[in-house]
């Protein structure tokens, strides 16, 4: 008997947490939004100044433009997929943003598709799920994770005892 099988007889759960790789922080996105912000109003104000005063309000479009980026990578920062696989459901939980969703799956019918693009210039498409119901995964990770991803599902999910 293997670890995977140990665990499973025991009743314990495999989880698996995808999330994409978000290295900058919420301080670093502040100190981002200022320096950009700063820089676009001293070169804004600057023109206007000199008599270019038609700089500004694009100097001012240019604040609202990265403020509204800003504001939605922070809203996603905490994006992120759930996988849990018990002894009799596979479990799927999804937050992008504000938005949650959480679909269940019987273990034993639950299956692992991989489909790839024809022309391999598209990323593949990593679905799980069982009688015609599927869940896309792991949409934002590159595509080396997202097969290493496919094969350690596969071999969690396994057959039922």
């Amino acid at each position: 008997m293997n670890d995977r099988e140990a665990r499973d007889a025991a009743g314990a759960s495999v989880s698996f947490v995808i999330r994409p790789n978000r290295s900058l922080p919420v301080s670093g996105l502040v100190a981002l939004f200022v320096a950009l912000s700063a820089s676009a109003l001293t070169i804004g104000i600057g023109f206007a100044l000199k008599g270019a005063w038609l700089i500004l309000p694009f100097a001012g479009i240019e604040v609202l433009i990265v403020g509204m980026l800003c504001y939605w990578l922070y809203r996603h920062i905490d994006d992120c997929e759930l996988v849990v696989i018990e002894a009799d459901r596979v479990r799927v939980m999804q937050r992008s943003g504000t938005r949650e969703s959480r679909r269940d799956f019987p273990r034993y019918w639950a299956r692992i598709r991989l489909d790839r693009s024809q022309d391999g210039r598209r990323p593949s498409r990593l679905r799980i799920g069982s009688h015609g119901q599927f869940v896309e995964l792991a949409e934002n990770i590159n595509e080396s994770d997202r097969l290493i991803l496919a094969e350690e599902l596969r071999n969690a999910l396994g057959a039922p005892e």
